[in-house]
């Protein structure tokens, strides 16, 4: 089976990324379960500040987005890594996925101990499972939509319900 990092391990590279930049990748990466290439693609547009609310508006045949979050502690990063922003590139991270990879693998060699961005795609869904969280709606997050008749057309899934239960989960990568 899959194995996620676990939250000291999570903690560790969290506390050993030094650059704005990728101290705030990692940490929406952690606490919304974006993919590598969604995060990449996550432009200022898709983030509501006020609701720490992030829409990817990814384009992609395979792979489905809706709306996830993010918590304070990721909030915080992005508002000390927003000035070092370029202008004319709307991107929020202003980067690719193989130069973020590379921080990520480089940061777990110095840690020693593996974290990628699909591990902590792992790990956000292991969490928000452990703080109590409906498989479906830790599937929402992550991007994959309701499929069965129940979940298409009886079940809440609108932003305002989502961001309740992912504030009463409470998730924390720092602790």
């Amino acid at each position: 089976p899959p194995c996620e990092p676990s939250t000291g391990d999570v903690r560790a590279c969290s506390a050993a990324l030094e650059n704005p930049k990728y101290k705030t990748a990692f940490r929406l990466a952690a606490t919304s379960g974006l993919r590598s290439s969604e995060l990449c693609q996550l432009t200022m547009d898709d983030i509501n500040e006020d609701k720490r609310m992030l829409v990817p508006d990814k384009e992609s045949s395979t792979k489905g987005t809706w709306v996830t979050f993010y918590n304070d502690e990721a909030a915080e990063a992005f508002e000390a890594f927003k000035p070092e922003r370029k202008d004319g590139d709307d991107r929020v991270f202003q980067t690719s996925k193989q130069p973020l990879n590379r921080k990520f693998r480089h940061v777990s060699e110095e840690v020693g101990v593996k974290v990628t961005v699909q591990m902590l795609r792992r790990w956000f869904a292991t969490e928000m499972s452990r703080c109590g969280v409906d498989a479906k709606y830790i599937d929402a997050y992550c991007g994959r939509t309701p499929s069965s008749v129940l979940e298409k057309h009886y079940l809440d899934y609108s932003p305002e319900r989502l961001k309740e239960i992912y504030d009463e989960a409470g998730i924390r990568v720092l602790r």
